[in-house]
């Protein structure tokens, strides 16, 4: 048995080196996987250095992935100058796509490898807030819902409001809550509401927009 195993290590190593052995390159995205000059941690592209493959990159690295700044030519000529995250495309930077006659240059911001246009619009956005309403919006993971709770701050009760809805949505409403599901987004609500101040002595009026731009499972919760 132990000479068996000896002579299969043996033709392994030497008859078969490509089917045995694991070849870890510097580089890990696979259109870059060929040729590497600069900077190394762990065997892996870390820091400054250029990958040559099918596509070219010059520019930062991490952990064998484009991250951060550099200049990325794919095997059609299109060259895209900017920011980078995990090997994909994201944040601010310039494409020139080679056409047949005249480049055409898409300027503006990218997420996942995505061209999402010019302007870079957050997650959500608030604005026309009167009162002392406070806000607290998240997102619980994927989805295409909106979930609206206005509590008092005495009372703890929730309290109902008038909502104006610009977008596609179907409203539910159950205990107080009110759910904007199968949304489309961008959704953007006018919400006004009446509710007893901090210490119980009167009410106030209080108005807030919410402009909600990604899609997600999101949370709405106002309270003043």
């Amino acid at each position: 048995m132990k000479n068996y195993f000896v002579l299969s290590v043996l033709l392994c190593a030497l008859s078969l080196p490509g089917f045995c052995q694991k070849t870890f390159g510097p580089v890990i995205k696979s259109e870059l996987v060929g040729k590497y000059e600069g900077e190394l941690k762990k065997g892996l592209a870390h820091g400054k250095g250029t990958a040559i493959g099918s596509d070219t990159y010059t520019g930062e690295f991490k952990r064998g992935l484009p991250e951060g700044e550099g200049v990325y030519t794919d095997s059609d000529g299109n060259v895209y100058k900017g920011s980078f995250h995990s090997g994909l495309k994201e944040g601010k930077g310039v494409l020139t796509l080679k056409g047949m006659g005249k480049d055409s240059v898409l300027i503006g911001y990218w997420e996942a490898d995505k061209y999402i246009g010019k302007e870079r619009r957050e997650p959500y956005e608030v604005s026309n807030k009167t009162g002392a309403v406070n806000a607290r919006i998240y997102s619980a993971g994927a989805g295409n819902k909106v979930e609206i709770t206005i509590i008092d701050p005495v009372t703890q009760a929730y309290i109902p409001a008038n909502i104006t809805v610009k977008g596609q949505a179907s409203l539910r409403t159950t205990f107080g809550r009110y759910y904007y599901e199968d949304a489309t987004f961008p959704l953007e609500f006018d919400i006004q509401y009446n509710c007893n101040n901090k210490i119980g002595t009167s009410t106030t009026a209080n108005t807030i927009r919410i402009r909600i731009n990604k899609p997600g499972d999101w949370i709405v919760t106002l309270k003043n």
